[in-house]
């Protein structure tokens, strides 16, 4: 699902219109992040959305000294400053502020592997104050000290200029700044203006006895006591506990003991981003071909696996059937898919590939590598025995089924991880599932054999490798690779997957 939409620059302050572009998969416009004058961080992208600029939420909370914290299971991002929470739920332009729900301007979204927030409205709710510069492609942001903005000339500045980015009058800043003529220059400090005092302050309750405590815990000095249903005003949030001020003094109640009246309810569904086909781009990958003489006892099977490629791939090359009878001395056209390496977000992150146009090649059956727990950093060995919707892998030895084991959290189960697959040179993004089935250790490959692995039953056996201490074989997914069971794309293999790869 490759979105497109009108990339940074809009319409500049001066009211000179510059007409959206649409943005491309590569990447889309930059800005800088300046924050209380002294850069933050240079090249960040950005979109637009729903005429908002959106910044990538880890970029956005680095700048400040906050922090931002993606969480799998319930597709959400936390963005934590001081003593404010920002919660978004991916596709959704509802937002928990400190425990209420409240509209944002435009949901988080996944653009360029970053997940994208709406750049003023975060710096406001996290009580920053945020100028973006349309001319010279930056964001400004002020942190609130004694109460006066004061900005640090750079080259181009001019007060008129400067009037218009701030809201203010050329008049206003040199009065402020005892200036007799319009000059400054670089590096002179100004006084722009008194700051705008953002209070996101409101109401809630206390749902029953509540401990106001003097810190975000129960092991400090209470300040008081409260009785059920006492007003109070909530103004942060710090893990679990609300920072709230009352009749009784400011403290902080746990959340437990805490009702937060909602204007606003969240009943938007979960986002299908990753529900669906992710597109990846393939433009510098290319096919060539070369020959194979049949051989005595070849088939159209036989000769497409040890090619690395589908049979149905190799009939169609060759405009014969999958079960053509071959004659030794035959010569057949193969397919030669050649896969670049592409560009990664970050060196630790892996290349994102398409299953079906490039991964199964580039990875094909009988290859062994080594895959590395993102989380984790543990890593073991592996080998592709199988698998056309996906990679059906063993691990090599029992010592890497143990490891396998251990990164699990210590027993086999369905879980799906995120890791890097270290295979020829490269580092390819993947997703595996922890549960080894359809297989019995110690009983030759394709024998029927009844008690297979997983409550699979009576059936070929699938385990390729002996001895290496699981019963058949596990799934490795790489982009748009799909279940067996009903040829469905896996959203929790999809997140993975793109985690590896450098999402964030």
């Amino acid at each position: 699902m490759l979105r497109k939409r009108a990339a940074f620059f809009f319409a500049a302050i001066l009211g000179v219109l510059v007409l959206p572009r649409v943005s491309v998969y590569a990447g889309g416009n930059t800005v800088g992040v300046i924050v209380d004058n002294e850069s933050a961080c240079t090249g960040v992208y950005t979109t637009v959305e729903n005429s908002t600029m959106m910044i990538p939420a880890k970029e956005l909370a680095e700048s400040i000294g906050a922090s931002f914290r993606y969480d799998t299971g319930t597709m959400t991002g936390a963005v934590t400053y001081k003593q404010n929470e920002l919660v978004f739920r991916l596709d959704n332009d509802i937002v928990k502020f400190n425990g209420k729900y409240i509209k944002a301007p435009a949901p988080m979204e996944i653009e360029n592997y970053r997940f994208m927030v709406p750049t003023e409205f975060c710096y406001e709710k996290l009580g920053i104050e945020c100028f973006i510069d349309y001319n010279k492609n930056r964001v400004l942001a002020f942190r609130q000290t004694d109460g006066k903005l004061e900005y640090k000339v750079r080259s181009g500045d001019t007060l008129w200029m400067l009037s218009k980015l701030f809201g203010s009058t050329v008049s206003q800043i040199k009065l402020l700044n005892g200036l007799v003529s319009d000059n400054i220059n670089i590096g002179q400090m100004l006084e722009i203006k008194q700051f705008d005092i953002y209070d996101n302050s409101f109401m809630g309750y206390t749902s029953g006895n509540a401990t106001l405590s003097s810190g975000p815990s129960l092991n400090v000095a209470p300040v008081g006591y409260l009785k059920p249903w006492t007003e109070v005003s909530v103004t942060g949030k710090t893990g679990t506990w609300y920072n709230v001020k009352t009749a009784k003094g400011t403290g902080y109640i746990h959340s437990s003991v805490t009702y937060i009246k909602q204007d606003i309810l969240d009943n938007n569904p979960d986002s299908n981003y990753f529900k669906n086909e992710i597109a990846v781009d393939t433009s510098t990958d290319y096919l060539t071909y070369k020959t194979y003489i049949v051989q005595k006892g070849d088939s159209v099977w036989s000769i497409a696996e040890k090619m690395g490629i589908p049979d149905y791939e190799l009939a169609s090359a060759n405009n014969i059937s999958r079960q053509a009878t071959l004659y030794e001395g035959d010569v057949l056209q193969v397919p030669v898919h050649n896969v670049p390496v592409k560009n990664k977000v970050s060196p630790e992150s892996g290349e994102i590939l398409d299953w079906f146009s490039e991964a199964q090649y580039v990875f094909p059956i009988g290859s062994v590598g080594k895959v590395i727990d993102v989380k984790t950093g543990k890593s073991f060995a592996i080998k592709r025995t199988m698998g056309a919707n996906h990679a059906d892998c063993e691990t090599l030895t029992s010592l890497d089924s143990n490891m396998m084991k251990e990164i699990f959290g210590g027993y086999w189960n369905w879980t799906r991880r995120a890791f890097v697959l270290e295979f020829n040179g490269r580092r390819f993004a993947i997703s595996i599932a922890g549960m080894p089935h359809a297989g019995v250790d110690g009983v030759p490959y394709m024998q029927n054999v009844s008690n297979r692995s997983d409550n699979y039953g009576y059936g070929p056996n699938y385990d390729t490798i002996s001895g290496n201490g699981i019963d058949g074989h596990f799934d490795l997914y790489f982009l748009n690779g799909v279940r067996h069971v009903d040829n469905q794309i896996d959203a929790s293999h999809q997140q993975n997957i793109l985690i590896a790869g450098g999402l964030r």
